[in-house]
């Protein structure tokens, strides 16, 4: 059997595909016909146990290792430890084809851990980037006083929009730009804990972008980090009908395109 990073790696996608992979927690993998790939808060390693004791100890495994990441960027929508992974990022940064972004403590963090200036991006809501065959577009997140800084994100790819909200909570009034871009593809958390989205204020979140595929995050990674799928999903069936949520095995990826929808 290959492995997640051979399979990636092996993947190939015709134009106007995207391919899209679930890390677990809120990590994702997206991989261009041309080859871009980019990580989005992948978190690989057990740090966050390391940290803050047995009661973060990962419920499931890490779906490769440090050492295994090829890509183009590694983009964290905040620091925390989950999202920010302080014990990969050096040897993910020993590769020189990998690219860093994610909100000023993440680079005050890349820069401190002795990766160059130039292989890295501070990211900042309005922003809108080119990264390799995807343009990123930065978005509004709501992650309190703990995250100040904290972001969400669009990627475009041939008309596709796919929106990973980061840690947030809802707030329809700031995330005025994000439903104006009616994103085909949402991917938000759904613990309800560390003032996160909750089943339901996610599912209100989801008929507000109208968005028609969903995959729901941050969930079953730690004992202490709560979530419920079965609740998140009756929520979306009455808040948001139209919406057809897909349910990812860690490790897993799908093909999408902008004619899926």
């Amino acid at each position: 059997m290959i492995s997640l990073a051979e399979h990636i790696n092996m993947t190939k996608l015709k134009k106007g595909q995207l391919a899209l992979y679930w890390l677990g927690q809120a990590g994702f993998v997206l991989k261009s016909p041309g080859g871009t790939v980019i990580f989005i808060d992948a978190y690989l390693s057990h740090s966050v146990e390391r940290k803050f004791g047995p009661q973060w100890k990962r419920i499931m495994p890490p779906p490769m290792e440090a050492g295994e990441v090829d890509c183009d960027w590694f983009v964290s929508t905040h620091e925390h430890d989950d999202h920010l992974d302080v014990d990969s990022i050096p040897e993910i940064s020993r590769n020189s084809r990998v690219h860093f972004a994610g909100p000023r403590e993440c680079t005050t963090f890349y820069r401190t851990a002795g990766i160059a200036g130039d292989r890295c991006l501070e990211l900042t809501e309005g922003q809108q980037i080119r990264m390799g065959d995807f343009t990123c577009s930065v978005v509004f997140a709501d992650h309190g006083d703990q995250a100040p800084d904290a972001v969400g994100l669009v990627f475009e790819l041939d008309g596709l929009h796919i929106y990973h909200t980061g840690d947030t909570a809802l707030r329809p009034d700031k995330m005025k730009s994000v439903i104006a871009m009616q994103p085909q593809v949402i991917l938000p958390c759904i613990n309800g804990a560390f003032g996160n989205l909750d089943s339901e204020s996610a599912a209100e979140l989801v008929k507000l972008t109208g968005s028609k595929l969903v995959i729901p995050t941050h969930f079953w990674t730690f004992v202490e980090h709560l979530g419920n799928p079965w609740e998140f999903q009756k929520k979306c069936q009455t808040i948001a009908p139209e919406s057809n949520i897909r349910w990812m095995t860690q490790g897993e990826g799908i093909m999408l395109s902008a004619n899926d929808f």
